[in-house]
């Protein structure tokens, strides 16, 4: 739809997660000229902008806010926004809902433009203290987390949002302490033929899997694919002709291969691959979150010859070459250009992935090898404050 192809960049407003300066910038979506990298567009710099999806008309964007405290007010939560695109790219916000939950991290919508789907982190840090009555009869102090979920949204014929339809709340824990207290969904992703709706509980170490009623605007589990403890499974990727699925474990910087059934929704695991090189060796910094490594993203390059995957505290990325039945082979791990590369994206041809990297505040432009899978860091950048997410349309 676009004239010229546009660089969309999501930005934390607030210093979520301790990775860089709070009051160094501002939040929102900021949209690019991909050739030039001149500025096009920039919108609502008060909302937290986790993640993003590009209808596949190119004509909206919606994003999370990741927040709790929606409106002002603590406690209310995060919400989900919707903005139309023109046909320079420039961006126009439509309107904003509640997410359901505490702050929403990840969204995808359908090809069809009918849903939106999100998932809600949550807060393993914040906790309330509620009595309890035993079996016993005895009364007793426990605590509570806020709730785990992934939430369903009509989007209405203008592009913008109605209110949450269906909400599934996870719950659970595994075996981390903090991290895996509490159930944590980290994305949402639906599977070639939509039919299905997979969900990575970083905190219960579980892949959910759901089938969709478009209909009736539900969502029916089907599947819970267990993973190893104290991994944290974070983002899915599908290959795009094998009945194959990639996911990244962010605690124990590994990534997983799983065949998938198209028609029955079942998984099983086929291959396990490090992230990292065989002399990593974590920070010796109690005062950093990503002292010890942990996997952001992953993608798989359209012609489903290479996978990526970034790694936050190592600040890499890895590459691997694909071959059937989910066999990952190591290509070669890189430096990301930059500190804690959180998100990753090709742009439309697939000539260039960009790494987002957060807490230097660039975006990071490489030239893929379509031969070999390498990676060459072209010296191109874009500098945006806490930036955390990267779409192209």
């Amino acid at each position: 739809m676009n004239k010229q192809e546009i660089i969309y960049v999501g930005a934390w407003g607030a210093d979520i997660q301790g990775v860089n300066n709070p009051e160094a910038g501002d939040g929102g979506i900021k949209a690019y000229d991909a050739k030039t990298f001149e500025l096009v567009s920039k919108v609502t710099p008060d909302v937290n902008v986790g993640s993003m999806a590009v209808a596949k008309n190119g004509r909206y964007i919606y994003a999370t806010d990741e927040r709790k405290d929606l409106g002002g007010v603590h406690g209310n939560g995060g919400g989900i926004a919707s903005y139309s695109v023109d046909e320079d790219g420039k961006l126009s916000f439509l309107n904003e809902v509640s997410s359901a939950g505490a702050y929403p991290c990840y969204i995808t919508v359908d090809s069809q433009n009918r849903y939106a789907f999100a998932a809600n982190h949550g807060n393993h840090e914040e906790v309330i203290t509620r009595s309890v009555r035993t079996e016993q009869g005895t009364y007793v102090a426990k605590r509570f987390f806020d709730e785990g979920s992934i939430a369903m949204f009509p989007i209405n014929a203008d592009g913008s949002l109605s209110e949450c339809c269906e909400l599934k709340v996870l719950e659970g824990s595994s075996d981390l302490p903090l991290f895996q207290w509490t159930s944590h969904p980290h994305s949402v992703c639906l599977d070639p033929t939509e039919n299905y709706l997979l969900c990575a509980d970083k905190g219960c170490d579980l892949i959910h899997v759901y089938k969709i009623d478009y209909e009736e605007g539900t969502l029916n589990e089907i599947w819970a694919q267990e993973t190893e403890k104290g991994s944290g499974p974070r983002h899915i990727a599908f290959h795009p002709t094998q009945p194959v699925l990639y996911c990244n474990s962010e605690q124990n910087h590994t990534v997983h291969s799983y065949s998938f059934n198209s028609k029955t929704g079942e998984m099983n695991h086929l291959e396990r691959a490090v992230t990292v090189s065989d002399n990593y060796q974590p920070k010796d910094d109690p005062t950093d979150i990503f002292a010890h490594n942990q996997t952001a993203d992953l993608k798989i390059h359209k012609s489903g010859n290479y996978l990526y995957v970034s790694n936050r505290g190592d600040d890499s990325i890895a590459a691997y070459r694909l071959s059937e039945n989910g066999k990952m082979e190591l290509i070669e791990i890189v430096s990301s250009g930059g500190a804690i590369p959180r998100s990753i994206n090709f742009d439309l041809a697939g000539n260039h992935i960009y790494v987002v990297n957060q807490r230097s505040g660039t975006i990071n432009k490489f030239l893929v090898d379509e031969a070999n899978g390498k990676l060459t860091n072209t010296g191109s950048e874009i500098q945006v404050n806490n930036p955390v997410n990267i779409q192209f349309g």
